[in-house]
């Protein structure tokens, strides 16, 4: 009994001992992280953090604001024009300044400075002030946190510092690039309009990569030199982010998207993964960073899945029904592209990427596409594309008769976080070439609330530039299938710029081709004017009457269209029909869509009537949308 007691009480004390060991353990590793997260708080980078949920919370507020107020003006401008008791405009008024209009004023002069001007051609004519001003300062103030912590122990040491930086851009660099991201959400800011950030970030992740580099190659690298897994790792991570950095100006990215987009994603996977290794400690920058790719791709692999009922694609009977797609050669170098997915349903100026694997080089990647209708009851999506390189140029090669169905498409989306216009008293929708799927689904859908009544605008006017006057078939089906039902009190007018230059006429395409002059004699400068615009049907009615035949218009739709010659006058165009506008709702509101000349046409445009005086005066304030998309 003795020998077995002591035996029982040996292991007992063992076990007690085991347990103390544990707890010991991993009281010690708790102690250890806890030390690790006090020493990188001193380093300052969860200010970044603080300071971007700061910025996130008073934009979404800002946001809210702005819904609210825009759904209030929709009702009162739809209930005054139903009662037929619209104001009369300002601009049209007579009056001099009120002191009542100075905060308006005040704040014209601040979005105009902010949002519509751009700097020179020189220096980067695509950037407003608001987004140089958001990367200085978000570049600026990351950077002095990180040198905050580098002299914090009296000592002036910037290789740690600088490597800590690094890692903090990580989530914020991937959380920018998902397209289901929760900024955009509570912003109201796409995620494509969060793309400059992104690469703000980038450079930030680049610069403090090479400065924590060359600080450790000074100081000297000690027992992490060549041949130890830190010296090793970060190398990789090093190349990795250099070779995503050199591989994403934006030449490459407009050249070689499909090359672009397979690059940046290994690299990015390669920078992330070497990162981890290279230092485990910081594991909590590199988790968050897989997590939020992690959940876009299975948000993006669902809504594929809902959208097409992937589930009945193994079925072959089932298969043609949910795959299939139609797609018309309306113009040697531009398609329209059918979908018939009842389940997809958006709002005017969204778009959805595109896979087909019949034409794609790799079998299963995706293109964004602007979506140019609105949801009906056809289930209907309509994409009108121009083929330029790559997956564009291969569909068109790949058409053997004008009209096929042989195509599979997949349909992902939507994607973007846009504004629909029914608050204003008159909407100007400017588009260039295939930039009308944008212009397009506004317009629909204002028709569609001015026959429903409920809309604040009185006058809708497309004003499209477009090589041919034929290339109006482009979108006759869907103008005239919305006129037939009627627009209710809002008024439409169609007014079509035919420029017949070689120019290009993509939404995100740069400059102009040598041959701006019309063959006929026409001059068509980039910049027009009232001189080099000619009504055609005032000219040639019978010239008129061949492009409203060949361009597939009803009498109804007829009725409300105008073809010109030369480019849109688009400042002469804001102050016609702003002089004409009501006062019931926002004032006037402008969304442009096209190639960067008439981005910036419509931004000086803007700017020069929209001014601070005239507000001053009594003129209701404008509203710019520009509409691009790029990588």
């Amino acid at each position: 009994m003795s020998s077995s007691a002591t035996s029982v009480s040996a292991a007992a004390s063992s076990a007690v001992s085991k347990v103390a060991s544990a707890t010991k353990a991993a009281a010690t590793t708790v102690k250890i992280d806890k030390v690790k997260r006090l020493a990188h708080r001193k380093t300052g980078m969860t200010y970044q953090w603080y300071i971007i949920t700061g910025c996130v919370f008073g934009l979404g507020v800002w946001y809210a604001i702005s819904l609210v107020r825009s759904s209030y003006l929709r009702r009162k401008g739809a209930a005054a024009r139903a009662a037929g008791t619209s104001k009369e405009s300002a601009a049209a008024a007579s009056g001099g300044s009120s002191a009542a209009n100075v905060p308006s004023a005040l704040g014209v002069m601040f979005n105009n400075y902010r949002n519509v001007a751009v700097l020179p051609l020189y220096i980067y004519q695509r950037s407003t002030l608001n987004e140089w001003f958001f990367t200085i300062a978000y570049t600026a103030i990351v950077i002095a946190l990180g040198l905050r912590a580098s002299g914090s122990q009296n000592t002036w040491d910037i290789a740690n510092p600088m490597g800590m930086v690094a890692f903090a851009q990580m989530p914020f660099i991937v959380g920018l690039a998902s397209k289901n991201n929760v900024l955009s959400a509570l912003t109201g800011i796409s995620y494509e309009k969060f793309n400059y950030l992104h690469r703000a970030a980038g450079r930030v992740c680049v610069l403090t990569t090479a400065l924590h580099t060359f600080a450790w190659i000074k100081k000297g690298l000690g027992k992490h030199g060549p041949g130890d897994v830190v010296f090793t790792t970060g190398v990789v991570a090093a190349v990795g982010l250099l070779m995503m950095f050199l591989t994403s100006f934006q030449p490459i990215r407009k050249m070689f998207y499909e090359f672009f987009l397979i690059a940046h994603i290994a690299f990015a996977l390669m920078f992330i993964v070497a990162a981890y290794l290279h230092w485990p400690d910081f594991d909590y920058w590199v988790w968050p960073c897989l997590l939020i790719w992690g959940l876009d791709r299975f948000v993006s692999m669902a809504r594929m899945i809902v959208i097409n009922k992937a589930w009945l694609l193994p079925f072959a009977k089932r298969r043609a029904e949910h795959s299939a797609c139609k797609v018309e050669l309306v113009d040697p170098n531009v398609v329209r592209i059918t979908v018939n997915r009842p389940i997809l349903r958006w709002i005017p100026g969204q778009h959805a990427y595109v896979t087909m694997p019949q034409v794609a080089a790799l079998r299963y990647e995706q293109h964004p596409f602007t979506l140019a209708t609105i949801p009906d009851e056809s289930g209907d999506a309509v994409f009108i594309v121009r083929a330029q390189t790559g997956f564009t140029r291969r569909l068109v090669n790949s058409l053997t008769t004008d009209v096929t169905t042989d195509i599979n498409a997949y349909i992902e989306g939507p994607y973007g976080t846009t504004h629909r216009m029914n608050h204003f008293d008159t909407v100007v929708l400017v588009a260039g070439g295939t930039g009308i799927t944008y212009a397009l689904s506004h317009l629909l859908d204002i028709i569609k609330h001015g026959r429903e009544g409920n809309t604040a605008v009185g006058v809708v006017h497309l004003v499209w530039n477009v090589r041919q006057g034929a290339n109006v078939a482009w979108i006759a089906p869907f103008i005239n299938a919305a006129l037939e039902k009627g627009s209710g009190n809002t008024r439409v007018v169609l007014s079509v710029y035919i420029t017949r230059s070689h120019a290009s006429d993509e939404p995100n395409a740069d400059g102009t081709d040598d041959a701006d002059v019309d063959p006929n004699g026409v001059d068509t400068p980039a910049t027009g004017s009232d001189s080099s615009t000619t009504e055609v049907n005032e000219k040639d009615r019978d010239h008129s009457e061949k492009y409203v035949a060949a361009s597939g218009l009803s009498p109804a739709a007829a009725a409300v269209t105008r073809f010109y010659h030369g480019r849109s006058h688009v400042e002469h165009i804001l102050r016609s029909d702003l002089a004409a506008s009501t006062a019931d709702g926002a004032g006037l509101g402008v969304a442009v869509c096209g190639p960067t000349s008439l981005l910036l046409d419509s931004r000086r445009a803007v700017f020069k009537v929209n001014s601070a005086s005239a507000v001053l005066q009594g003129q209701k304030p404008l509203s710019l949308h520009c509409q691009t998309f790029g990588w």
